[in-house]
């Protein structure tokens, strides 16, 4: 089969359109490809921010329930899971969360004079997205350049130092939450509890621990998320304290 001319110019046009089109493709993948990190970038984001809050709100925790002549930083995170300082079993984070730029939970250390853990950080390297608008809290986050300037401390403000008297009970702290996500703190535990008082303890350390996660939803969201947040951490407490075996609902959060 002979090609005329006008056949052959056809054949070229359908080529160069044929380029065309690829490229155009090209673009709009390479493009749809770069929303879509972007979005994955700022998913993690929230991911570190609400894990980082959480063992910094654990920290602060750790440190306002010291027993007279304890440390009253952890030596190491694990010591937030279990308390070593009481008799009786004390938590104040249900696991050790992963930063979700390395996978692992592998935190940068920041520790105090005495060798403590006072804060953690991320240890990812890479540039962040968000720069401002930090929810109350992480206000020191803005304008960082690597995820490792990340910084989740201990709330230094919002709790009074424990007492070194012959019997040391620490003040309560000053709740800088609003009303609707303030709870009683937990109390300092300076004898060796029965049971009950145990269990409450330890259903104090969590309501406590799940009113801040809710009180910064609402500061990063609105009320509502915050209101339904709440509702669920109210429940779990209830339920704590009824001594149930059927085991806790999980709380009501959101991440973005």
């Amino acid at each position: 089969m002979v090609l005329t001319q006008q056949g052959r110019r056809q054949t070229g046009f359908t080529y160069i359109g044929l380029l065309i089109l690829i490229a155009i493709m090209g673009v709009t993948l390479a493009g749809i490809g770069t929303v879509w990190r972007s979005t994955q970038q700022r998913h993690k984001e929230q991911q570190l921010l609400f894990a980082g809050n959480q063992i910094s709100n654990a920290l602060t925790t750790y440190y306002q329930n010291t027993p007279a002549g304890t440390q009253p930083f952890p030596k190491k995170l694990e010591d937030l899971l279990l308390d070593k300082r009481y008799p009786n079993v004390a938590r104040y984070l249900r696991k050790i969360f992963a930063d979700p730029f390395t996978g692992t939970t592998q935190w940068g250390l920041i520790k105090g004079a005495d060798g403590g853990i006072v804060g953690v950080h991320s240890m990812s390297e890479l540039t962040p997205i968000k720069t401002d608008n930090f929810p109350k809290g992480n206000e020191s986050l803005a304008n960082k350049k690597h995820y490792s300037e990340w910084q989740f401390n201990y709330h230094p403000n919002s709790i009074t130092p424990v007492a070194t008297t012959a019997s040391p009970v620490a003040a309560p702290p000053v709740n800088p939450n609003p009303p609707a996500y303030q709870v009683a703190p937990p109390i300092v535990l300076t004898t060796a509890p029965t049971p009950d008082q145990s269990r409450q303890h330890l259903c104090d350390i969590m309501h406590n621990n799940d009113a801040n996660t809710c009180a910064a939803l609402d500061t990063q969201f609105d009320s509502t998320v915050g209101a339904g947040c709440m509702l669920s951490a109210n429940l779990r407490y209830s339920i704590c304290l009824s001594g149930s075996n059927a085991g806790l609902p999980p709380l009501n959060v959101r991440y973005k």
